[in-house]
Parts: C-alpha cells; structure tokens; sequence
C-alpha cells in the first residue's frame, strides 16, 4: 500500500468516525428530547392530580407506590408546593408523608453515591421544606459537598426549623466565603429568630477569629433589627480586629439607631484611615446632626478615602451641605475636590440651577452654580 493510499484510507477512517459521533449525538440529543417531552407530560397529569387533592379533602383518585417513586411526581410536588399557603401546605405533606416521599429522598441524600443523586435529593428535600426532614438535614449541614450542606441549611430555613440557627451560624468559621454567605441568607429567612443566637455567637467569638464574627455581623445589619444595635455597640467598644471592628461599624450604620451616634463619633477619631473612613459614613447612615463638625473636619484628613466618606455623608446630614459649599470656596483644595463630588453626586447643582431658574434662590445657590458649572448664573 502505498503512502497516498494510507493517506486517504486515514482520512477516510476520520471521517467515517466523526459521521457516526455526530449520528451518535443526534441520537443522544434525540433521546434527551423525548424523555423531557414525556417527563413534562407526566408531570403536567401529576400536577393536576395533587391540585385535586389538595383543593378537594375527599378527592379519591389514586395516587400509586409507582407514581410516588416518578422523578416527575416529585418535580410536580415541588411546584405545587412553591404555590400553596396556608392550610394547603399542611394537605400537601400529609400527600407526601402517606407516600413516603420524604423517606426515599433521604435514603438518597444518605447514600455515599452516586453524587447527582444526593444532590438532587438535598434539593428536593430543601423545596419540600417538610419539617419531618429537619433531622436529617441537620444532619447534612457537616455533608463532605458543599452544595448538600446548602441545601440542608437552605431546607432548614424553608421550614423555619429554629434549632438549625445555632448549628448554621457554628459553621461559619469553617465554611468557604461562598458557602458562609449562602448559610447568611439563609439565616435571614428566620427572621428575628436569628438576632440573638447571631448576637451570641459574635459576642463570644470576637476576641478569638474573623471571618465568622465578621459574616454573623454583616447578617445582623441584612436582618435589619434594632435589637441588634446595642449589643454591637459593646462589640465595637471591646473588638480588637481591624475587619471585625469595620464590619460592625457598617452594621450600626445600616440599622440606623442614633444610639450609636457616641461610639461612631469615637470610632471616626480612630489612628487607622480605614475604621475612620467607615465610621464617616455610618455617621452620615444614621444621620447624626450633632456630628457634623466632626464629619467636616474629615474634609480635611490626610486620606482620600476619608475625605470621600465625609464629604458623602455631609449630603446626608442636616446642615451638612452647607459645610460642603463653605469647603467648596475654602483654601484646602482637597477638600475641595471631595465637596465638589459630593455635591454633584448628590444633585445639588442641578437641585441649585432649578432654584435659581424659578427665581428661589438660596443663598448658596449662586457659588455653587459658577464652581461647579463654571457659568455665571
């Protein structure tokens, strides 16, 4: 056989292989298409039948040990469920509990293999959010895969379990970044049930770690309750750690409570730029009026960042943008720079330009137009 003969015999070969990869993805593709098609049949006839029985207390129509076990039945369950308030989520679990849903999803979670199973069944476990699981997804919230330790806090929070608060916020400090931000949303689905196991925790570990203390701070400002803000208040008196101590300034900011107004004032004095750079701007969260000197005389700190916060904090203040156009005109050009951002981001200019168009001026108006604009107004 010649060289040009097993050239083309090669190439040959080639081609006929990639002729049947494709024939072979086609059929692959085709398959997929019409298991999805009968799996959407399927549970479009499932989804009808538990809307029955949940709609109608003394539906009969059957509901068999095979269908219980369909993918597609579960999948209907879970919509279904997503759907219902009230008394019907109660006639729904009773449909799951007689069926033995929830035991045959946690024989699945259980398993060590294969993984997409386990996954699919933490999931499933999670969207049913049926309190009968609560122990055994407790029991997964150490699993060895992020994703089902996930979905066992995510199932947790779905039912509202509240002895899962304690043992979702120990995990904190162990977990990756994603996975303790994933357990912090989780916890805000508790609601105010998680101010105080959160306050524990923070209060207890602050002296010794970061990331933990740092993420159940930043949880307590997303969860938004005010009983929250003296005992950060106290945090922030006594923390040590640079992150843990800017966390809970940010914190106090969000929740608003001049009662930390005393302690912020304190903080913005601090030696480090970032902790008085973050306290400027949680004076300006709170509004605290009877700091407005103090926020202005962060115009003129040494460090941009602080200048920024002060001067953004000054347009949330009462008075404050009044101190912004007496540094807009003032010697110190920095601080110049940073009212003159401040003010525009603000929209005080145009908010000055409008007044003095409707013949309302205040008395500032008129510098802040020609500074800033550079027009004569």
């Amino acid at each position: 056989m010649t060289a040009i003969e097993v050239t083309q015999l090669s190439a040959l070969i080639i081609f006929a292989a990639n002729a049947l990869l494709v024939a072979g993805l086609i059929a692959l593709k085709t398959v997929h298409r019409s298991r999805a098609r009968r799996h959407h049949r399927r549970k479009t006839g499932y989804m009808a039948l538990i809307s029955r029985h949940v709609t109608y207390a003394n539906c009969t129509d059957p509901i068999t040990s095979r269908m219980a076990t369909d993918p597609a039945f579960l999948d209907a369950l879970i919509d279904i469920r997503n759907a219902v308030v009230g008394p019907e989520v109660e006639t729904l679990s009773g449909i799951v509990d007689r069926h033995g849903v929830i035991t045959l999803q946690e024989a699945r979670l259980r398993a060590q293999f294969p993984l997409g199973r386990r996954l699919k069944a933490a999931v499933a476990l999670a969207e049913l959010g049926d309190e009968s699981a609560a122990a055994t997804l407790m029991d997964h919230l150490a699993d060895r895969e992020p994703e089902v330790r996930i979905q066992a806090a995510r199932g947790l929070g779905r039912m509202k379990w509240t002895p899962a608060i304690d043992a979702i916020v120990a995990r904190f400090p162990v977990e990756t970044p994603w996975v303790r931000t994933r357990f912090a949303d989780t916890l805000l689905g508790f609601g105010a049930a998680a101010t105080w196991p959160l306050i524990a925790y923070i209060r207890v570990n602050h002296h010794f770690e970061r990331e933990g203390p740092v993420a159940a701070i930043r949880t307590l400002a997303a969860l938004g309750d005010d009983q929250a803000a003296q005992p950060l208040i106290e945090v922030l008196r006594n923390a040590t750690d640079v992150e843990v101590r800017i966390a809970t300034i940010e914190a106090l900011g969000l929740l608003g409570s001049l009662r930390a107004a005393p302690a912020l004032r304190n903080q913005a004095r601090s030696a480090d730029w970032r902790v008085r750079a973050k306290a400027m701007s949680a004076i300006g969260d709170i509004g605290d009026a009877r700091s407005v000197d103090l926020i202005a005389s962060g115009l003129n700190d040494t460090n941009w960042w602080v200048r920024r916060n002060a001067a953004a904090a000054l347009t949330r203040v009462k008075g404050g943008v009044d101190r912004l156009c007496t540094a807009l005109v003032g010697d110190d050009q920095y601080a110049a720079h940073a009212a003159a951002e401040a003010l525009t981001d603000a929209g005080e200019v145009g908010a000055a330009r409008q007044r003095l168009d409707d013949g309302r001026p205040l008395e500032r108006d008129r510098v802040l137009v020609e500074r800033l604009i550079g027009v004569g107004a």
